[in-house]
């Protein structure tokens, strides 16, 4: 099989410790877009803060999409348009911040471009830092109108488990909701998942999945790798990950693994 697109998810998996992008990835990544591999970032993030290391990379050409928000928001990446849009509805939405609250959670807010929180923690001002986007600050997130992109929870492991259980109920079958790391548990709409948009970005440009490479680290990732044509867990991905993914990479996003998996399988790519 010769593949022609490779979507990568971003954090611990082609970003290095601290957000970074190694010199050694985005030579590779360089030399993909060299051979006319498509090359597409599907992350959790925000699309503003996704744009950050899409310019860092070179993905800024007038057909670039990415995949923002876990699959529930698709863009283009020089004009920022919106392509796909998925939200939560309003009164979901509340019924997950107002049981999260009730649970001592220290709750975000996305709203498109825009992030919210209802003050200052710690964890908040650190998720912030890290999205390298403001936190505006609200007296009440109902001063929000309309729906919203996603829900966020920064916290410690044990406790951010504890809150998601008891909330089960509440989100079956009205959202997704996932871990993207150990310490973010998110709430995204039901269209959302990052196989979903996979999809939608492999009929835009006239790809089948099976000729994808998916590479990722968490549990939100398992709908892509599931959904490509060759799935690979970096080598430190959750075991779920791992489980779901056709092959587990030697080597963690400390070590390169995306670029080694970018000279392993596309060095012989040119397509026209």
């Amino acid at each position: 099989m010769r593949y022609r697109m490779l979507v990568s998810d971003l954090d611990n998996t082609l970003l290095s410790g601290g957000a970074r992008i190694s010199p050694e990835v985005k030579d590779a990544v360089a030399f993909a877009v060299s051979k006319g591999v498509r090359i597409v970032l599907c992350s959790g993030r925000c699309y503003l803060s996704m744009n950050i290391f899409e310019k860092a990379l070179g993905l800024m050409s007038e057909d670039q999409l990415g995949i923002s928000f876990n699959g529930g928001l698709i863009y283009e990446s020089l004009s920022r348009k919106i392509l796909t849009d998925y939200r939560l509805e309003r009164g979901l939405a509340f019924d997950l911040i107002d049981g999260l609250k009730s649970r001592g959670a220290s709750v975000l807010v996305y709203q498109g471009g825009d992030l919210y929180a209802e003050h200052k923690s710690a964890d908040i001002m650190t998720y912030g830092k890290g999205a390298m986007l403001p936190v505006n600050i609200l007296n009440d997130f109902r001063e929000l109108s309309g729906d919203v992109s996603k829900i966020l929870v920064r916290g410690e492991k044990g406790f951010i488990r504890r809150v998601e259980e008891s909330l089960r109920d509440t989100a079956a079958g009205r959202c997704n909701a996932f871990f993207s790391a150990d310490v973010l548990l998110e709430y995204c709409p039901l269209e959302a998942d990052k196989g979903a948009g996979m999809e939608k970005v492999c009929a835009h440009y006239g790809i089948s999945p099976e000729e994808t490479i998916a590479v990722g680290d968490q549990n939100n990732d398992i709908p892509m790798l599931r959904l490509a044509g060759l799935g690979i867990a970096v080598a430190n991905a959750t075991e779920e990950a791992k489980a779901a993914a056709d092959q587990v990479a030697d080597a963690t996003n400390d070590q390169n693994a995306a670029a080694r998996i970018i000279y392993s399988y596309f060095a012989d790519s040119l397509i026209h």
